[in-house]
């Protein structure tokens, strides 16, 4: 199985696929994903919610990578309960700290911020196949009105049986679905289940799969844009296996962290410097402070 992977490659140069500036933009997104998640963590120590937000924490490469470029209309099924794709995706940081007041209380969840874009994620299930099946029958609605959106459905990592898999891709590949499947990497760093290896045997069930190191954000960006292309084109879902990689000199099974993956990369690179690294996602941390 060979995985994809991009931050260990070498050179100076600007790649027009991946300019400097989106770079940029990546980085700062996964910090304020990991800002919020942190504030999220820090409200749940002191509340007694009837539901609880899972970390999303050392999911930022998979996520942003995957979702960085999603436009209008397209949707979004998560694999757990949270705001970190709302922030993505452009809500404003007062609807998010409002929405999390809500799921912890829970109170009935208004439609986020009404000025702001509209609601990209699919109402969450707990049952991980009944997700599927809702993000495949939207996906099937986009197919059938003739447009060129796409869904992209987030699995956490041996959530799904591989029967299952082996049902749901089949019927994605025959209705040519404009989906993407992608499976996350364990945030605890565990070894890789049963289910595991899953993008080999996705494309013995019509569906090409790609294992992509979890912690590298511009592998992830370069096969999702590779992926969104041929989606939105009309040719149907792809399956996107996210890998965690230890980190050397750590104990078996650490994960790399993708936010000092993607700072080492920026740095040899020449894309910014120390101290810009140093402020990314400062707007968002005095806004955090400030509701604290």
């Amino acid at each position: 199985m060979q995985m994809e992977g991009w931050l260990s490659e070498t050179g100076l140069y600007e790649n027009p696929l991946v300019p400097n500036a989106k770079l940029r933009q990546m980085y700062v997104a996964m910090v304020e994903a990991r800002l919020l998640d942190e504030h999220i963590a820090g409200i749940q120590r002191k509340m007694k919610g009837r539901r609880r937000l899972e970390s999303t924490r050392g999911q930022e490469a998979c996520r942003v990578g995957t979702a960085i470029e999603l436009g209008p209309g397209d949707l979004v099924s998560d694999s757990q309960i949270g705001v970190v794709m709302e922030l993505l995706s452009g809500t404003k940081v007062d609807s998010l700290l409002k929405r999390v007041g809500e799921i912890h209380s829970g109170t009935k969840a208004k439609r986020l911020d009404p000025d702001g874009p509209p609601k990209r994620q699919l109402p969450w299930m707990e049952d991980a196949g009944e997700r599927l099946r809702m993000a495949m029958g939207a996906a099937l609605s986009f197919r059938t009105l003739g447009r060129t959106n796409v869904v992209v459905a987030y699995v956490r990592q041996g959530e799904v049986a591989k029967g299952e898999w082996r049902r749901v891709l089949r019927l994605a590949s025959k209705l040519e679905l404009p989906i993407i499947f992608v499976v996350l990497a364990s945030v605890a760093g565990k070894q890789r289940s049963r289910t595991a290896n899953l993008s080999d045997k996705a494309g013995r069930w019509g569906v090409p799969g790609m294992p992509v190191d979890a912690g590298d954000a511009v592998a992830l960006y370069r096969v999702a844009q590779e992926s969104l292309g041929r989606t939105r084109g009309g040719d149907g879902p792809v399956f996107l296996e996210c890998v965690a990689c230890p980190a050397e000199g750590k104990g078996r099974g650490v994960p790399l962290d993708p936010l000092v993956q993607m700072e080492k990369f920026l740095l040899s690179r020449k894309v910014c410097t120390k101290s810009w690294l140093k402020n990314a996602g400062g707007r968002l941390r005095r806004r955090l402070a400030t509701a604290e």
